[in-house]
């Protein structure tokens, strides 16, 4: 359908978890012409962007996975995660979506026109248009450092979760994590391994349980 000689059907913002399944889905009901945006320089969304150690899925592999794309490889119940990332790439090969993606594209704003249709702008300049707009852009992928008063000054590292240092050796520091979400529950171990002194700041107490993995 693109009487409006419009550039795609749909345009997906995204190419994590999210868009990866929209991709699937509006394949499936048979809008071909698809454009999925995503900023980053590879797919996973989330997977992707995050590396840091003791990254792991924090429900059982089994339930995140998509219904119809079972995956029986997982090596663990609560699998690390490569294999996540691994998962989302395997299901984007199998369904067909890579070359649907373009990579290192930002979308800046979309615009909708009552002629029906959206435009959407990108931050090189450039726009397109769509009959569909998905946005799938999630919101574990984009670091968030508070604006703490003396932080401009602050002589130590600072690392956040969202653009890890992969290789940073905690070995004889002095280390402080800010949060106790889940990240920081996956994080705190691996760091309270090899640190010299570890606090953990937390606002709101949370309750944890052993993680009986296997």
């Amino acid at each position: 359908m693109n009487d409006l000689a419009l550039d795609h059907q749909a345009i997906i913002v995204g190419a994590g978890f999210g868009g990866i399944g929209a991709g699937i889905e509006l394949k499936r009901q048979g809008i071909s012409d698809l454009a999925i945006l995503e900023r980053e320089d590879d797919l996973g969304g989330t997977w992707h962007v995050n590396h840091y150690p003791g990254l792991a899925v924090d429900i059982a592999s089994v339930t995140y996975s998509y219904s119809f794309e079972p995956n029986p490889n997982w090596t663990r119940l609560f699998a690390p995660g490569a294999e996540l990332k691994k998962y989302a790439e395997h299901v984007a090969d199998t369904y067909d979506l890579r070359r649907h993606m373009e990579f290192g594209v930002t979308v800046e704003r979309a615009e909708w026109d009552d002629a029906g249709f959206w435009t959407v702008h990108t931050t090189d300049g450039a726009s397109r248009t769509a009959q569909f707009l998905v946005t799938a852009t999630g919101f574990l992928s984009q670091p968030y450092t508070p604006d703490f008063p003396g932080i401009e000054s602050f002589a130590g590292d600072i690392i956040h979760t969202t653009a890890w240092q992969d290789g940073y050796d905690f070995a004889g520091r002095r280390a402080a994590v800010i949060g106790t979400g889940a990240t920081a529950v996956q994080l705190i171990p691996e760091i309270a391994k090899s640190a010299r002194h570890l606090t953990v700041f937390q606002r709101t107490p949370i309750w944890v349980v052993p993680k009986v993995d296997f």
